[in-house]
């Protein structure tokens, strides 16, 4: 999606069209598809936007059973104490599951359905815990469609909740097209920045140096892999452009090794790197404001807290 000009410039639905595949004619990309830990960035977002959480607030990656749910990360480790803009760097699960029980089920699900994803339907009790972990199934369309809002919120004179054109124009019946188009929901540029400046720290495939090389895309990126490695995720955004991808069989068969970061980032990067170099999201400043923390637990300082940072 060009983000200045609010239009999608490429859209591939699947592949082979015309072989005699089972689901080669299926758009995946109105399809919906197990999330993964792709919405991970929306309630890190949440919760920066009410206070609720600052980037460097410490956070606990250590084994947790809640009502007999046990979350693990990927990696099958635990870090103990995280700071929060790392813990989403690194797409952590035990993090993530605490802020949605601090942040609350029945709220998270409320500011997804705000934000356009048309999918999650069920009540949130349906989907507890899990909501964050690839519990639910959205779209890659409202999924892309979702960060290319936050990222149109950074783009001064631009309108965050506009719906890209070519949804309105072909994807979508007359019906649906009216209530997609009157959508708002106004993002706080203070989370959004805060948000991406975390989501460019993420590994890249490639496993080099990137902010050593000046020909590198600036990108605020995410993937996700869902249970059973049926779907790999990649988002990413700067502010020229939002790129979405999925990966994974139109059938929903799964493949060991199906992760996001394997299967779906090297295609993010690719079709990054046939896009003009880009610039710098502009830093809202005037929306944020200093604040004293303090130096060991990320927290808002308080009359116990000994070393302190703004």
């Amino acid at each position: 999606i060009d983000l200045p000009a609010n239009q999608v410039i490429a859209y591939c639905g699947n592949v082979h069209f015309d072989h005699r595949q089972g689901g080669n004619q299926v758009d995946v990309i109105q399809a919906p598809r197990s999330t993964g830990s792709i919405l991970k960035p929306f309630l890190y977002y949440a919760m920066l936007q009410e206070g609720a959480l600052l980037p460097h607030t410490l956070l606990p990656d250590i084994p947790i059973n809640i009502n007999g749910f046990s979350p693990q990360n990927f990696s099958r480790q635990y870090e103990g104490a995280v700071p929060a803009s790392e813990a989403l760097s690194r797409s952590l699960n035990i993090p993530a599951v605490t802020m949605l029980q601090k942040y609350g089920v029945p709220k998270f699900h409320n500011f997804l359905q705000q934000t356009g994803f048309k999918t999650i339907t069920r009540p949130s009790s349906h989907y507890g815990l899990s909501l964050i972990l690839g519990g639910a199934e959205a779209t890659l369309w409202d999924v892309t469609n979702a960060y290319a809002q936050m990222g149109r919120s950074l783009i001064p004179n631009q309108h965050s909740d506009a719906v890209p054109q070519k949804e309105a124009d072909i994807l979508m019946g007359e019906e649906n097209k009216n209530e997609a188009i009157q959508q708002k929901f106004t993002w706080d540029k203070g989370a959004v920045w805060q948000t991406f400046d975390a989501l460019k720290e993420v590994n890249r495939p490639e496993e080099i140096d990137w902010k050593s090389i000046p020909s590198m895309q600036t990108i605020a990126w995410k993937t996700g892999t869902s249970y059973g490695f049926r779907d790999a995720w990649a988002v990413g955004v700067n502010p020229e452009y939002v790129i979405g991808v999925w990966v994974g069989n139109a059938d929903g068969e799964g493949r060991p090794g199906l992760v996001g970061v394997r299967a779906a980032a090297p295609v993010l990067f690719e079709v990054a790197g046939l896009l003009p170099v880009n610039r710098h999201f502009y830093e809202p400043a005037e929306e944020m404001k200093e604040v004293v923390v303090c130096h060991r637990s990320g927290y808002r300082a308080s009359a116990y807290c000994e070393e302190t940072d703004t």
